[in-house]
């Protein structure tokens, strides 16, 4: 992700728009897990199931930097969210320009 960034011409230096996409089995879990990635300083939405998601999902968003310095860090945060709460962490994406 973070060569595709760059080969988009993103200095990776500044911070820029970044969404993290998690799902569960249950509304509660859900709720659960959002209340902590909120409590981090993110944006969080939750969906439940629906024709093209049979999971309740949340999504965070927030503007941070991503570089190789923190993209590993904050992949293990929300890996260790899901588990804790019962769900899967299904990876980032960040914009291309601040």
């Amino acid at each position: 992700m973070l060569l595709q960034l760059e080969g988009r011409g993103a200095n990776l230096t500044r911070p820029r728009h970044v969404l993290h996409y998690l799902y569960f089995g249950d509304e509660a879990h859900a709720r659960s897990a959002a209340h902590d990635i909120d409590g981090a300083g993110y944006e969080v939405t939750i969906s439940p199931p629906d024709d093209t998601v049979a999971e309740w999902s949340v999504r965070a968003e927030a503007t941070r930097v991503v570089d190789e310095t923190t993209v590993d860090a904050f992949r293990a945060w929300f890996e260790r969210v899901a588990a804790e709460h019962g769900g899967e962490y299904d990876g980032w994406e960040a914009a291309a320009q601040p």
